[in-house]
């Protein structure tokens, strides 16, 4: 599939402007992806924005038509947003129509009023961005069902809101979801409680650490990688941790260590191995370097009753933008769920 080219993103801003109330917008990704914002007023933080992003190739309604098999929303990971257009087009290949959305302090919704990119101290904030873009979502295609996908951090806030609120989704796909401090439980239980003594006087304190820039550089067009990324959106070295946002991380992790008890069936892909080091190695190219893929599988097993494993052989952190033929094989065995799901509902 030959895809409509983007503008580089260097020439990009650092930030967007708010689109017009409930207008779509041209995105800065080019041809097919348009964008709008959605504004919850302020925050402590300042502007409170999330903003959608829809794949909206030339007579996109009329090429899905009658055959159109559903809806997905893709959420990101920490310091990201969405770039992947070849993610888009596979899922539009599968007929689904395909939406994307960039969290508050996040990629499109970053504004130079944000001290604290990505900053939260209560991952259930997220819930007014992904509600309002469900809602928007089935208004445009009204009884098509929904497919929620999430990378890294991402997994584990639809994982999260899928279990409290109940929510009309049919199926969850996560893409190497964060589900487990590395180091397991043994580090998070002692970590949450010095998180949450240093949270009850300032939850926005960063925390100091060493910080790397391997996944950077196994990912990114500038250094070793194949992907053209927003300096700012998905920068070099991640977003600054903070006490508040690391809490309601590990509390996260601890409710998934009991159980979410999901209905819906799961799809849980990642890499075949981990190397995770303080410096870049071409190995990195080939397995994840960010989280603990055996810890991730072993925590898959608590999210609900039906969940599907999925190993892609030399796959990166996001196994969606590893180099081929590992990409590949990652949206084979993604049809071929979709298709497995789809037969079962008929």
């Amino acid at each position: 599939m030959k895809l409509p080219l983007s503008p580089a993103s260097e020439t990009w801003p650092d930030y967007l402007s708010s689109t017009a109330a409930e207008q779509w917008a041209p995105d800065p990704m080019g041809p097919d992806i348009e964008q709008r914002t959605f504004d919850f007023g302020f925050d402590d933080e300042g502007p409170a924005l999330a903003t959608l992003v829809r794949y909206s190739p030339a007579g996109w309604r009329q090429q899905l038509g009658r055959r159109a098999q559903g809806i997905v929303l893709s959420i990101h990971g920490w310091s990201d947003y969405f770039y992947n257009r070849e993610l888009a087009a596979f899922w539009h290949a599968q007929g689904y129509h395909f939406y994307a959305l960039d969290l508050r302090r996040h990629g499109r919704s970053l504004r130079a009023e944000h001290q604290l990119p990505g900053y939260v101290d209560d991952l259930s904030v997220f819930d007014q961005e992904i509600e309002a873009a469900l809602n928007l979502m089935t208004a445009e295609h009204p009884r098509l069902p929904v497919v929620a996908q999430g990378h890294s951090t991402g997994g584990l806030i639809l994982s999260l809101w899928i279990a409290r609120t109940q929510p009309r989704i049919q199926a969850l796909v996560l893409n190497s979801p964060w589900l487990e401090f590395q180091g397991t439980a043994f580090l998070r239980i002692p970590i949450h409680g010095l998180m949450e003594a240093i949270t009850r006087t300032n939850p926005r304190r960063k925390l100091m650490g060493p910080e790397f820039d391997h996944y950077w550089q196994s990912l990114s067009s500038q250094g070793q990688g194949q992907w053209d990324v927003h300096r700012l959106w998905r920068p070099r070295l991640a977003f600054p941790n903070t006490a508040g946002w690391l809490k309601t991380i590990f509390e996260g992790h601890a409710m998934v260590a009991k159980g979410l008890g999901l209905k819906l069936p799961v799809l849980v892909m990642t890499s075949d191995r981990t190397h995770i080091g303080a410096s870049y190695s071409p190995d990195m190219q080939h397995c994840d370097s960010v989280i603990d893929v055996q810890q991730t599988r072993t925590r898959a097993a608590k999210l609900g009753s039906f969940v599907t494993l999925c190993e892609v052989s030399g796959a990166m952190h996001d196994v969606f933008t590893s180099a081929e033929p590992a990409r590949a094989l990652a949206y084979q065995d993604l049809g071929l769920w979709l298709r497995m799901i789809g037969s079962s509902r008929k």
